[in-house]
């Protein structure tokens, strides 16, 4: 059933006999499901920092029992239980000492389908039901506790997005105790919420994890003026699916600033969905309102334009989302973009006569380029 050499080999090179090791968390669930662990996460059971020390492991932190294997580099945590005094998703004291059985170490995970285990020599330990959770294709919580750590709310979102070709579903008691920690996400920095979201975002099917916000009663909290999503997701990148859902509502330059502000997008994710929101209806009709809004977007600056930007805005093309394809619109921008004020200058304009001589001669090249595409000269 499970691919143990592979799932014990980054510990090899080390004398661990005399140590309870094993593996837990999402590589239990991913081979179960015939999937391929993308990350494996250790346990060691009975056992003290000096030991692991000693046998040349590296501890992460001063207080946290996560420690590193000597080859590998591999994170191996004691088994340890946590006692929440604060809130957010840090407030929490971890203890750890040889006494902490494996099924307490369990037992405060998020969901059950990730609160099992692998021995090292095949046993599979699942004292909370996972492996029926996971045939059934349920989203459980393990226990009360979990709703101490507000995050799982997103957690649980993440994992219906990257389980989606499974279709899981949540338990009624799961959704039952997320709606009464819908208000505790204020609790959250806006670090964690981005990362949750972005990780929900970039998975197999985002849809099917965003598509319990409003149920979850969540949607108020983190986009109110989102509610819509797409029916399924067409592009690959992060940023771009973002923008999908951005524009399967009626967004606006505000809606977009404000959400910038509250969740600190990085400039590059700013502008992108300043880009496809400005572009959205606008037509080749008016030359000057085609040349106004690549003027507020930046196109016209003499600044080398982005080229991860227009990879992204080339990637949402496949959308049909936008009125004029997006290769057009790059394509008007570069003609625009050549016209030079040297020849201006040559003749003496200076100042605001420069200005509006650039200016109209930008005017002239579009209004060229949109009558009759690819005559347009360049300077």
């Amino acid at each position: 059933m499970f691919d143990l050499p592979r799932l014990f080999a980054p510990l090899a090179g080390t004398n661990l006999k005399t140590i309870e090791m094993y593996v837990v968390g999402g590589a239990v669930r991913d081979s179960l499901l015939g999937l391929a662990p993308k990350d494996i996460d250790y346990v060691a059971v009975g056992t003290t920092p000096d030991t692991l020390i000693d046998l040349g492991f590296q501890q992460v932190g001063q207080d946290f029992p996560v420690f590193l294997h000597p080859k590998s580099h591999v994170e191996v945590a004691l088994a340890r239980t946590e006692r929440k005094t604060q809130q957010g998703h840090t407030g929490f004291v971890v203890h750890a000492d040889p006494s902490v059985t494996l099924e307490t170490d369990l037992l405060r995970r998020d969901f059950t389908i990730n609160a099992m285990a692998i021995s090292r020599t095949g046993e599979l330990i699942d004292p909370f039901g996972g492996q029926q959770d996971l045939n059934s294709r349920l989203l459980r919580h393990v226990s009360t506790a979990f709703s101490e750590d507000p995050l799982r709310i997103l957690r649980g979102i993440r994992f219906l997005a990257q389980l989606g070709r499974f279709d899981f579903q949540l338990a009624d008691e799961t959704v039952h105790l997320m709606q009464s920690m819908a208000d505790s996400l204020n609790e959250l920095s806006v670090e964690r919420v981005i990362v949750e979201l972005d990780k929900t975002l970039a998975s197999e099917r985002p849809e099917h994890g965003l598509s319990q916000l409003d149920r979850l009663k969540v949607t108020d909290m983190l986009a109110p003026e989102l509610p819509t999503l797409p029916k399924s997701f067409v592009c690959m990148s992060t940023d771009a699916r973002l923008a999908e859902w951005v524009l399967s509502n009626e967004p606006t330059i505000d809606c977009v600033s404000r959400y910038a502000a509250t969740f600190r997008f990085t400039n590059q994710r700013s502008q992108f969905l300043s880009a496809v929101i400005r572009l959205k209806d606008l037509t080749l009709v008016d030359p000057e309102a085609c040349l106004q809004a690549m003027s507020q977007l930046g196109w016209l600056r003499g600044n080398a334009p982005n080229p991860v930007l227009d990879a992204l805005l080339l990637e949402f093309d496949q959308t049909q989302l936008i009125t004029v394809p997006l290769t057009r619109w790059l394509f008007i921008r570069d003609r625009v973009r050549a016209v030079s004020a040297t020849p201006f200058v040559n003749a003496g304009l200076s100042g605001k006569a420069l200005g509006e001589a650039i200016y109209a001669e930008r005017l002239r090249v579009l209004s060229t380029e949109i009558s009759a595409p690819g005559t347009a000269p360049g300077l």
